[in-house]
């Protein structure tokens, strides 16, 4: 998030902005951002303890925590959670509360309006009110340690300072609210039923069925008028508040794979596994190893969150992958005055006012919150209160997201073990992939789906007649699971996950599966698998679809130089988008510049054009609406060769594209090839919410890379269409697990594991992510050991 202006008034920005001495610069940085730094040797005292409790941090900061007692581990996490990432965990519950104007002004408005409106913190307050006695005794003994770390620093993070923010004490519904805020990154439905629905009323069915690469086949039968707002301009909305808190709605792929013994050069399992969010300072992760006795869990935990989310015990080691999946609805409202009818009945609205507090005025902004028993209304805080009202339904505003099974894992010992513990999990719908010691392999989707009644699940839908409501969630029992398939894999990477037979919708919104081919193709390659290969597996960037783009075009004969050239570097191309390769960047480019004239000649008409696609680089993406298919569903039609659909020849568009997508580079890199490679125009910046401040911030808090790799490679390190070419997410923590001998399992992570600038563990993992180099789960000296004593 962009918090360039609250941070424009703090006193390391106005140091610099004065042009002061260095030596007062340096001086001032070492007192806000040295003076945080946590103590990590030596001892603590903390009467909240029951027992003494050690915290090892290895060479890369990450602590590894030694208790007597559980309710002794789970403080120990959180004082480790609230010594290194403090800043972090309050900024994203300022966030998901809607308090961000507080400290950012007028800039923070429609992230709070947006947050206001949907309910997170007021769901997350009303669930810590109804938590069962064992459940909010370990969530509490857990904030208890964070709330003991923030006391015993030496000083608040940089940040805070900055910005002059005090530190509230941490509590069990932070904890509910964080669940609900990571879900939210990860579902994104309903912009896609705001973009179907602007495509049915403009293209009708038939064509709107022929761009959309996920349009289901019975959306064309609702006999319903379709929504009559700007679907678009709202989903564009709700993309600028995700895109200001670092959680973009195409920010969400993911691989994990796991073979049996039969397969491994050991004889023994191996699970593999990398979850790909958006870049950031500091990262989404943190990697900790807790134990008790003689159990233990390693692996990543999320910042203010209890556990461990992926990882491995002394038996079982698991990954999760989003399964996509359609946990939101809009429903289309009748509303009259404070009313809303449903199934001939005039009901109450709920209505909610609250109080946002904005940092340079005299007087809060004042939001109404209005309900159905759908969901809250979000026209108002989408700047669209002359539409039709949209009701939002949404899964994860039903259940907590925090169940007693995530606090005991370090006790599962094996995988059905571990599928049976998770039936707790409600969001978000995820896909977990396990391997335990007793050489079995297994696949589980976990989360709470919707049961729909009626169809139709892709559009908004009538909110008054009934006929659309949801009856529960599907049974546990009933969603997909494998245990030691046949063939001795299981991979997921976001890709369909049952077929046509299966009697429950799960999404819409599968991913092309490149990847998931791309691994399969890999794992069958060879039955001596190691950690070594897998690591590799990890960092592959091979293009399926794009070694078949360059195999067609060099099919054809331009007429240009220019046009030769390329098509030579394409032919002599090997398919890997590596950050060296410059015959990667035109295909990119070209596919890019081919989308947008697809969609321009199918289209046809002048002012749709100019409205989904003259607004944005790509054009293509604004209004097709699973932009995560877009490189398959393009290959589709080129391969299909429908002259009817462009109106002329493909391979004279083909061509076209060519020598557009050449301009395109020219334009923006340089006419010289050599500044096109991929590394270059793909780089990926690691923003910190106070790094746009000014230049000094900048340097000082972000960080950038240059990396290969796109959204269909394997180390899918992809850039946003409406954006090219810069990279907007990435494998942003991976393992490689052998559960059977745990002391060989590694790990890494895409930034660093401190949340404070000053620390050295700030960014210092970054250089071995790049190279795909990792680290033992174990831990790897020198050793920093701090005791925690009662």
């Amino acid at each position: 998030m962009n918090l360039g202006k609250a941070a424009r008034t703090g006193a390391l920005a106005g140091v610099a902005g004065t042009g002061l001495a260095a030596a007062g610069t340096a001086a001032l940085w070492h007192f806000l951002a040295r003076r945080p730094l946590p103590k990590q040797k030596g001892e603590i005292e903390l009467p909240e303890l029951g027992s003494p409790v050690r915290v090892r941090r290895d060479r890369w900061g990450v602590p590894h925590v030694e208790a007597e007692s559980l309710p002794d581990l789970w403080f120990a996490q959180g004082f480790c959670h609230g010594q290194d990432r403090l800043w972090q965990m309050d900024f994203y519950r300022r966030v998901l509360s809607g308090r961000v104007s507080e400290f950012a002004g007028e800039e923070g408005l429609a992230v709070d309006r947006l947050m206001r409106a949907l309910g997170m913190r007021r769901t997350a307050l009303r669930e810590e009110e109804e938590l069962g006695p064992d459940l909010r005794g370990r969530l509490e003994r857990f904030c208890a340690g964070v709330n003991a770390a923030a006391a015993s620093a030496r000083a608040r993070p940089f940040e805070m300072q900055l910005l002059g923010l005090e530190f509230e004490p941490w509590r069990p519904a932070d904890i509910l609210g964080l669940g609900k805020l990571l879900a939210f990154g990860l579902s994104t439905n309903w912009e896609k039923e705001l973009l179907r629905s602007d495509m049915a009323r403009e293209l009708g069915p038939e064509l709107a069925a022929r761009l959309d690469p996920a349009y289901p086949a019975d959306n064309p039968v609702v006999t319903q008028a379709a929504w009559s707002g700007d679907g678009l301009a709202l989903a564009e909305q709700i993309d600028a508040v995700r895109r200001q808190i670092g959680l973009a709605a195409e920010a969400s792929g993911s691989n994990n794979w796991a073979v049996s013994g039969d397969h491994t050069a050991s004889g023994a399992p191996l699970v593999a596994g990398d979850p790909h969010l958006p870049p950031s300072m500091p990262g989404i992760w943190y990697q900790v190893g807790l134990s008790v006795g003689d159990r233990f869990v390693r692996g990543a935990s999320l910042p203010g969150m209890p556990g461990v989310y992926m990882g491995q015990n002394n038996d079982v080691g698991w990954t999760f992958t989003n399964v996509m999946a359609d946990v939101q609805d809009l429903f289309v409202e009748r509303v009259e005055d404070d009313r809303y009818l449903f199934e001939g009945e005039w009901r109450p609205l709920e209505i909610v006012r609250e109080e946002i507090e904005v940092k340079g005025r005299d007087e809060p902004e004042t939001v109404e919150v209005r309900s159905t028993h759908h969901g809250p209304i979000v026209n108002d805080a989408l700047g669209a209160d002359g539409a039709e009202p949209l009701a939002l339904r949404w899964a994860t505003l039903d259940e907590p997201t925090s169940f007693v099974g995530m606090f005991e894992l370090h006790t599962i010992k094996s995988g059905p073990q571990l599928v049976e513990m998770l039936a707790g999990h409600t969001s978000p719908a995820s896909n977990l992939v396990w391997a335990d010691r007793h050489g079995s392999i297994g696949y589980k989707l976990i989360g709470r789906l919707p049961l729909r009644k009626g169809g139709c699940p892709d559009l908004p839908k009538p909110g008054w007649d009934g006929e659309f409501e949801w009856e529960g969630t599907v049974p546990y029992e009933e969603l997909p699971e494998v245990v030691d398939p046949a063939s001795g894999y299981v991979v997921t990477a976001n890709n369909r996950i049952v077929g046509d037979s299966y009697p429950h919708h799960i999404t819409s919104e599968w991913l092309d599966g490149y990847r998931a081919r791309r691994i399969e193709d890999l794992l069958r390659a060879s039955d001596e698998h190691d950690i070594e290969g897998f690591e590799a597996m990890q960092s592959d960037n091979f293009s399926i679809p794009g070694l078949e783009a360059a195999r067609r075009l060099g099919r054809l004969t331009p007429r240009g130089q220019r046009e030769l050239s390329a098509i030579e570097r394409l032919r002599s191309w090997d398919g890997r988008l590596d950050p060296d390769s410059v015959a990667g960047s035109i295909y990119q480019a070209f596919l890019l510049r081919l989308a947008r004239e697809v969609a321009r000649a199918a289209i046809g008409d002048r002012d749709l054009c100019e409205r989904w696609l003259d607004r944005a680089d790509n054009g293509f993406m604004p209004h097709v609406t699973s932009p995560w298919r877009w490189h398959s569903h393009l290959m589709l039609l080129w391969e299909q060769g429908d002259e009817e659909l462009i109106g002329r020849p493909w391979d004279e568009l083909a061509l076209e594209a060519l020598s557009g997508a050449l301009d395109d580079l020219t334009d923006r890199f340089g006419a010289d090839p050599e500044a096109w490679r991929w590394g270059r125009i793909h780089e990926m910046e690691f923003p910190h919410p106070l790094g746009e401040a000014n230049p000094l911030l900048r340097r000082l808090l972000n960080r950038r890379l240059r990396a290969g790799g796109a959204q269909e490679t394997v180390s899918q390190i992809a850039y946003d269409p409406n954006d090219p070419y810069r990279a907007v997410w990435a494998p942003s923590w991976r393992m490689v697990a052998d559960p059977t001998a745990p002391e060989r399992s590694r790990w890494q992570m895409f930034t660093g594991q401190s949340g404070h600038p000053a620390s050295r563990n700030y960014d210092d993992l970054q250089a071995d992510w790049l190279d795909g180099r990792t680290q033992p789960m174990a831990g790897e000296g020198p050793w920093r050991e701090l005791d925690l004593v009662p």
